[in-house]
């Protein structure tokens, strides 16, 4: 029940971050011979169009060193960061174009990573991908699998975490969400079959900036296991790892 009541909040907000009004683009001038234009963001992409000395393109969005553009014909391509520096603001001077750093920490969409640690004493490894609707409060999907002596578990967790600060280069966030939880256990006189529970959490956590698009996390998270006995079980996770953000 709770994975599906986590599932239907991160639909319902997903939705919603759907509805995003046209925006206005602001529109420099090619300087050189002309601007090469790609149908992708990296250079395995073709060249596709070519943009002549005294053309005007709309810039549109950035992804990485690339930045896609629009012409007034309306054709769209990515042209390199490099290559848009050499054109010009409608004030005639050089476009600024800044490197990807802290500003796209701040105003990050998406977040993909790992990360390592223990889990009731087991050792643990999991992969997260989490998408922002502000730059404070994100959802993320996790899933991994904890080795220990007698007993191994895999979960898949749904988290709703919070960055107060987003701001700062290291950003203190808060974690809550629920999931589920298998647990199988080594061969022993007494055979054991193994068992799925529920799971709910909370936490605390730490992302560093490092560089471009990279970020180093830590957290510790308090699992509660809904099991079917009188008393439900608790256990402490701490985790850290890398990720990066586009």
């Amino acid at each position: 029940m709770t994975v599906r009541i986590l599932l239907s909040i991160l639909i319902l907000f997903c939705a919603g971050a759907g509805h995003v009004q046209a925006a206005e683009y602001p529109s420099v001038k090619v300087a050189e011979p002309y601007l090469d234009l790609r149908t992708g963001p990296g250079r395995g992409y073709p060249k596709t169009q070519i943009v002549e000395r005294g053309d005007w393109v709309e810039v549109m969005m950035r992804r990485t060193d690339w930045i896609k553009v629009r012409t007034r014909k309306g054709f769209e391509g990515w042209a390199h960061q490099d290559d848009m520096a050499k054109t010009l603001d409608p004030d005639g001077e050089p476009t600024q174009i800044s490197t990807v750093g802290e500003g796209e920490f701040v105003h990050r969409r998406w977040e993909v990573g790992f990360k390592v640690g223990t889990f009731a004493g087991a050792r643990t490894s999991d992969a997260y991908l989490g998408y922002y609707f502000t730059d404070n409060l994100s959802a993320e999907v996790t899933v991994g699998e904890a080795f220990g002596t007698s007993v191994d578990f895999q979960f898949l967790n749904l988290s709703l975490t919070h960055q107060p600060w987003p701001q700062w280069r290291y950003s203190p966030y808060i974690t809550l969400g629920g999931g589920a939880k298998q647990t199988s256990y080594a061969s022993t006189e007494v055979q054991l079959s193994s068992r799925t529970d529920q799971t709910l959490h909370a936490g605390l956590g730490l992302r560093v900036y490092l560089t471009r698009q990279l970020m180093a996390r830590a957290e510790y998270r308090n699992t509660v296991i809904l099991t079917d006995q009188e008393q439900n079980e608790e256990s402490d996770e701490w985790t850290i790892g890398l990720s990066a953000f586009f």
